[in-house]
């Protein structure tokens, strides 16, 4: 981990509203979404949706401290990390990308399996756990993360709701995300319309607060 680790962000709720707008006329124009030319091109230039993504941490909230392509030395890099400075809270994000085939794939013997670009993504999250795990005692870990065993979220976000098209792939999808856990290290699964509902739901809290709703 090279530092400086994170870039300092000051979140402004009128520039996260006007991402989020950005980010809807995406999914609305685009069935499938490329993971590197439209997915991490477009959250490059999304700070404040950046930093939102830290309220899957509960503990985290929207962050102050993010940082694109984190290396978990030596192995692993992840796309977005963010952090709330002064704490060891932590969430890792991992971006696939979005389309139909993203989750599942026909298995021909009666039930869809989970799609190869499932399966690359979340293995690259547990894989992180093991890196992090591994590392934990190292001085770059604790100044990175505030802590020998932070309490960290990883987050996968892949493909469209449009692919829980039935009521054994949503059933399957909504166990694996509330039942599958690495050692202690919390995995949250997400569709990009999930994370898109997400965002709308925490800007209007966050706009209730500031008394502008």
């Amino acid at each position: 981990m090279a530092k400086p680790y994170f870039d300092v962000h000051d979140f402004r709720l009128t520039n996260a509203e006007a991402e989020l707008a950005e980010f809807r006329l995406l999914l609305d124009t685009n069935a499938d979404l490329a993971e590197r030319d439209q997915v991490l091109a477009n959250f490059k230039t999304w700070p404040n949706l950046c930093a939102l993504m830290g309220q899957y941490n509960s503990r985290l909230g929207i962050g102050d401290l993010i940082r694109r392509e984190f290396r978990i030395l030596p192995h692993f890099r992840t796309d977005l990390t963010v952090r709330r400075a002064g704490t060891d809270n932590i969430c890792l994000v991992e971006f696939e990308g979005a389309s139909g085939r993203h989750i599942f794939e026909d298995g021909g013997r009666g039930i869809d399996t989970w799609a190869r670009a499932f399966e690359k993504g979340f293995s690259q999250v547990v894989d992180w756990t093991w890196a992090l795990d591994h590392y934990r005692t190292t001085a770059d870990y604790v100044d990175a993360f505030g802590g020998e065993r932070p309490n960290i979220v990883g987050v996968l976000v892949i493909g469209r709701s449009t692919s829980l098209s039935t009521s054994v792939r949503k059933d399957r999808w909504e166990w694996r995300r509330n039942k599958v856990k690495a050692d202690s290290f919390t995995l949250i699964l997400v569709t990009f319309d999930e994370l898109y509902r997400d965002f709308d739901r925490w800007l209007g809290l966050r706009r209730m607060d500031a008394g502008l709703s």
